[in-house]
């Protein structure tokens, strides 16, 4: 078997780069004597559909970042190679044949769990042979995909400077935060206290905030979804929490106990939490924080937010509660770019 002509797929073809390359400036249209440039066609998408801007140009970046690791890759071999004075050829039927890991059958009952509805009803012991082989015949890929980050992971003058596509988000010393004010990463979050998936992004980011305590700042927004009953007033809640000091101690507690977010409830864990209760209540019972969850919400779906978690970190948007894997490596990513600054 051989390595050579291995090369790992490349989304986007080359016409997308040359219009995405247009100067922000450049007219692209023009009504008589008026100009329409490529910047008003920009606010506009982003006023009509700012999630799927996001969305697009997340996905154009990451198709751009599987090409350039290619690039990065192959450059990589190919000086492993000379360093070794042996072909590239050599060095990859040298090296990748080790890297080739064998299909287990636990690979193969997930793959069919995951593609079931696709497969006509037909059973795992019917599909089996089929799915052993797809995955086998992705390995060497992934073997060579392995030996390239290896490379990557000893080279210490690798630098990648493609940006990746960031949303401004306004933030403020007034917000809801925790870490330090001038921390070199800031996460935005628009959440739901009623959203099990906001739950668990919770769990997430609090280990994230435990390896990097003095590296994040993260702050809270408030994005209570239409279906779920208690969430607004949840969300005004912590603001009531947060005028006596506690709202991060009420933010846990409501978390804990989704199940039971009505306003007695809610009263309880603010005495639970020694809370002024009747200062509270009388929070609560008002409203006084309602024009503040309401301008949350408005923010938010400015920046194309509609559904929870929504997160930004340094303006990059994560949309869903994300393995910490995930923001772990944006949040390297992010260092990195701080530290060549």
């Amino acid at each position: 078997m051989t390595f050579g002509l291995l090369l790992l797929p490349v989304a986007f073809s080359g016409c997308v780069s040359d219009s995405a390359a247009q100067d922000q400036s450049e007219v692209v249209a023009r009504i008589g004597e008026l100009e329409i440039s490529l910047t008003d066609l920009e606010e506009t998408w982003n006023e009509e559909d700012p999630r799927g801007r996001n969305r697009m140009l997340q996905e154009l970046y990451e198709a751009r970042l599987q090409s350039l690791n290619v690039l990065v890759g192959n450059h990589l071999i190919d000086r492993e190679a000379d360093a070794q004075g042996i072909s590239r050829q050599e060095l990859l039927d040298q090296e990748i044949p080790a890297r080739i890991t064998p299909v287990t059958d636990e690979e193969v009952d997930l793959l069919y769990e995951q593609n079931k509805g696709r497969l006509g009803g037909r059973t795992l012991e019917e599909v089996r042979p089929e799915i052993r082989t797809a995955l086998e015949q992705q390995r060497p890929i992934q073997a060579l995909r392995r030996f390239m980050n290896e490379l990557r992971d000893v080279a210490e003058d690798v630098v990648l400077t493609l940006n990746p596509p960031r949303q401004k988000v306004e933030v403020s010393d007034g917000d809801r935060s925790k870490g330090p004010q001038n921390a070199p990463v800031v996460i935005v979050e628009f959440s739901d206290f009623e959203c099990p998936y906001c739950q668990r992004a919770t769990e997430t980011l609090n280990e994230l905030l435990r390896r990097y305590p003095d590296e994040i700042r993260f702050i809270y927004k408030d994005f209570p979804l239409p279906n779920h009953p208690n969430a607004f007033k949840a969300a005004e809640a912590g603001h009531c929490a947060n005028d006596q000091g506690k709202f991060w101690e009420f933010h846990d507690i409501l978390f804990e106990r989704q199940e039971a977010l009505d306003i007695e409830s809610l009263k309880t864990y603010a005495r639970e939490l020694g809370l002024d209760v009747n200062v509270f209540s009388t929070c609560l019972e008002e409203s006084r924080h309602a024009d503040s969850v309401n301008e949350d919400m408005s923010v938010a779906r400015s920046y194309g937010t509609s559904s929870t978690p929504t997160l930004f970190i340094n303006g990059r948007p994560v949309f869903g509660a994300m393995p910490l894997e995930v923001f772990d490596q944006i949040v390297r990513e992010e260092l990195e770019t701080f530290t060549r600054q």
